[in-house]
């Protein structure tokens, strides 16, 4: 079957009646994990503008780490399928996963006074920290967008489920689009100790904000039907190729890796160096508060289209607009840079329009997973919402670490940050610009194309298999509802 083929369903399955409460108590969860997010984003400016870390060490960091940590993604999933506790699957996971990794992006920025004076002993540190960094955000990142398939089965429950959260952190995004304005006036200064400083500070605050909001998401929403623990004898164990096998027995669910792989990849180019082209090109870093404002907003925008569009146009068409409307972003930021370059708001207009395809795909990636779990049970028989779920952390990963190597890579070649000075030569700027608003788009290309090639979950056959799980599983087919 492929995408253009429509499949009339005889029923669609009964969906559980999802509360606005739950909903909006998922969605809170989602605050403080996306405030000390963003604080933690910072670490990769921290260590080439104010530690002036060799390149070659981040490149190494960020690269391996985030390689490793897909492999821990998957250990992940295994262990949210296989909790089986009187509080469920994933309540436990969202409320140890955010204490912890509080502690640990907290720690990023705390150089202790001993080995603040060792340059070795301050690397690995750091790169201890980020591993486990890494480590403890998977087990919250994991286990939270997991919950979506198990909160509901119906598709606009799911739908408003998947946006929830990313309003709330669009929300909280807001303090992140200002982020160096409160470092700057937290540490004092734009000295490199006071923007450390100021820095450690900020991501504190956000560390207590991240422990509240984890831990009464954990507490308030319900999971449907929480098991008892098994009898030790009837838990699986972790076993990384019965992990493996399941994804690649879920041909779907592989070709949204491919295509997520790619739209994370692109959005982290664009998010990854615009703090560069900001604070060290452009030396205007009020701009690039607003720039980020407009950046969360149209990704706001994006988040309530999504639904609304998908519900007139079908999903396929919102699919492939929300992978070409950043194309069509970047082409007018390109014009804009270069027949405007002074003006930041027709800059700032063509960055709107790419981000508002981002904030729709944000929607798209965790819709799209929610199907391929259903779609793994009715092909297996088997329900893996943590395996597949472990995928959304692990392809964000996975983008982030191809996104350090080539941003690394672009900085070495223009000799930019890191060992060298971080000035705004010709070379620097046109390397920043690259990675900026050229490459981004021929990822989305790749993106798009993976996407034709593979992709075979219309709505029509979502339908059918739903109504077919709900036969098996012995409920009444009803009308998707709330």
């Amino acid at each position: 079957m492929n995408n253009f083929e429509e499949v009339i369903p005889t029923a669609v399955p009964e969906e559980e009646n999802v509360s606005w409460v739950t909903k909006l108590n998922y969605g809170i969860g989602a605050v403080g994990k996306s405030l000390n997010a963003g604080a933690g984003a910072q670490l990769q400016i921290y260590l080439t503008s104010i530690l002036h870390v060799p390149r070659l060490f981040i490149a190494v960091l960020f690269f391996a780490g985030r390689l490793w940590d897909g492999v821990n993604d998957l250990i992940m999933g295994t262990i949210v399928d296989n909790t089986h506790s009187k509080y469920g699957k994933f309540r436990p996971w969202i409320a140890i996963g955010g204490v912890t990794n509080a502690l640990a992006v907290s720690g990023y920025f705390a150089r202790p006074g001993l080995l603040a004076q060792h340059p070795a002993g301050m690397l690995v540190y750091i790169a201890l920290l980020f591993l486990l960094g890494d480590l403890t955000y998977t087990m919250i990142d994991v286990s939270y967008w997991a919950m979506i398939p198990a909160l509901s089965r119906g598709k606009r429950a799911r739908d408003q489920l998947s946006m929830l959260p990313r309003i709330f952190s669009g929300v909280a995004s807001i303090a992140n689009a200002f982020i160096w304005n409160i470092v700057f006036a937290l540490g004092g200064g734009k000295e490199d100790g006071q923007q450390a400083a100021g820095l450690l500070r900020w991501t504190l605050i956000t560390a207590v904000l991240y422990v509240i909001t984890s831990v009464y998401c954990a507490a308030t929403v319900r999971e449907p039907n929480a098991q008892l623990p098994k009898p030790a004898g009837e838990r699986e164990r972790f076993s990384l190729g019965r992990a493996l096998s399941i994804l690649l027995h879920n041909d779907q669910a592989l070709v949204i890796v491919g295509v997520m792989i790619l739209f994370n990849l692109a959005c982290n180019l664009t998010n990854g160096v615009m703090g560069y082209y900001f604070l060290h090109v452009l030396k205007k870093e009020t701009q690039l508060g607003f720039m980020n404002i407009l950046w969360g907003a149209a990704q706001a925008v994006g988040l309530f289209l999504f639904p609304l569009l998908s519900g007139w146009f079908g999903r396929r068409k919102v699919y492939i607009g929300s992978l070409l409307l950043p194309c069509a972003g970047y082409a007018a930021m390109f014009l804009a840079d270069h027949l405007l370059p002074e003006e930041f708001i027709p800059l700032a207009a063509a960055a709107f329009l790419a981000s508002i395809g981002y904030g729709s795909m944000a929607v798209m990636q965790s819709v799209m997973l929610a199907d391929a779990v259903d779609y793994g049970e009715h092909r297996t028989g088997l329900r893996n919402e943590g395996i597949i779920f472990s995928t959304l952390t692990m392809l964000s990963k996975l983008a982030g670490a191809l996104q350090a190597l080539i941003l690394m890579a672009v900085f070495a070649v223009v000799k930019f940050g890191g060992e060298d000075a971080v000035e705004a030569t010709p070379e620097a700027v046109a390397g920043i610009k690259f990675l900026m608003y050229m490459l981004p788009p021929v990822v989305l290309v790749l993106a798009l194309l993976v996407y034709f090639a593979g992709y075979r979950l219309s709505e029509g056959r979502m339908a059918q298999i739903n109504a077919e799980l709900a036969q098996r599983r012995g409920l009444s087919p009803a009308a998707d509802k709330e």
